[in-house]
């Protein structure tokens, strides 16, 4: 039979009581396809636009970062990069950082004003804790709410066991120009830029343009933000306000291709402190659990 048939029964159950019950069977139907139909689910844009919005939201927190930095330093040593070593180190950060040209300028016309671009003044504040294996770690943030912020840096410390303390002491507050190599002459080969400094010579020029110290990391333990694989990297030391002047008499008299500079808080070496490979493991999820807060700037620790 082509259509439905119905079909109806009778049916005794428990307790002496009738059921209806209705069965109805429907005749087959063909489609008009013999592909699969597809089902509900993710499709190609919808992984492109997922992922596209996560990296959107990865690089407006990034740029908006940079953003703080360069206002910040720019009212505090004046816009002039070639004279506040501080705003000099933000911009060149933020260019590796790929943030756009415009929104380094901006931050720069920004800066000219009151803060933050809503009214709101932006405030440089320290925070001081004690990390795993009583390693010292100084906070540095820039922020238009200090309760928020603090609030925020607490309880990132407080998920891992560690609190806020007194640790400033274990640092000084430097001056520091990271160099990897000598910008070479336009009328030489490109390999030249890839040939180690010897550390006698670029000692010796450090000292003279009027560093206090320097210091050689090997490639794997160079400083975060010096990305230059196979080359050692020299850590020179300064009084703060020599920063910018070292660096200059450096990069124009010897040629030296300044990475990176900035005002730093530097763990003096009497007071480093080893950590097991646990309390590794907790620093560095604290470390990268501070940096996820979007008014912290910078993080410091005596740890090694």
């Amino acid at each position: 039979m082509s259509r439905p048939t119905l079909c109806r029964f009778y049916l005794r159950t428990w307790g002496n009581c009738e059921r209806d019950v209705l069965f109805t069977r429907r005749s087959q139907v063909r489609s008009f396809s013999n592909s699969v139909p597809a089902g509900s689910g993710h499709n190609k844009w919808s992984t492109i636009k997922h992922t596209k919005f996560a990296n959107d939201a990865v690089k407006n927190l990034t740029a908006m970062k940079h953003s703080r930095a360069i206002i910040a330093a720019a009212k505090i040593g004046g816009p002039d990069p070639n004279s506040n070593a501080r705003l000099y180190n933000a911009i060149e950060v933020a260019k590796r950082a790929s943030v756009p040209k415009k929104t380094i300028e901006s931050a720069m016309r920004r800066a000219a004003g009151i803060g933050s671009g809503d009214g709101k003044m932006l405030e440089n504040v320290t925070y001081e804790a004690i990390g795993p294996g009583a390693a010292a770690i100084v906070i540095e943030a820039l922020t238009d709410n200090k309760a928020r912020t603090v609030t925020s840096v607490r309880t990132c410390l407080t998920k891992l066991a560690c609190q806020l303390g007194p640790a400033v002491f274990y640092f000084d507050r430097k001056g520091v120009i990271r160099i990897i190599r000598r910008v070479p002459p336009a009328e030489e080969s490109d390999q030249v830029s890839q040939t180690p400094i010897d550390f006698d010579e670029i000692f010796e020029h450090a000292i003279e343009a009027g560093a206090e110290d320097i210091e050689a990391f090997e490639p794997d333990e160079e400083p975060e933000g010096v990305d230059e694989a196979g080359l050692p990297v020299y850590q020179i030391l300064t009084d703060p306000v020599d920063t910018a002047k070292v660096a200059q008499e450096l990069k124009d008299s010897y040629g030296y291709d300044i990475k990176e500079m900035g005002i730093e808080y530097v763990p003096k070496k009497e007071s480093a402190i080893e950590l097991t490979d646990s309390q590794g493991e907790t620093m560095r999820k604290l470390v990268a659990s501070l940096n996820e807060i979007d008014d912290v700037q910078d993080v410091y620790t005596n740890a090694r």
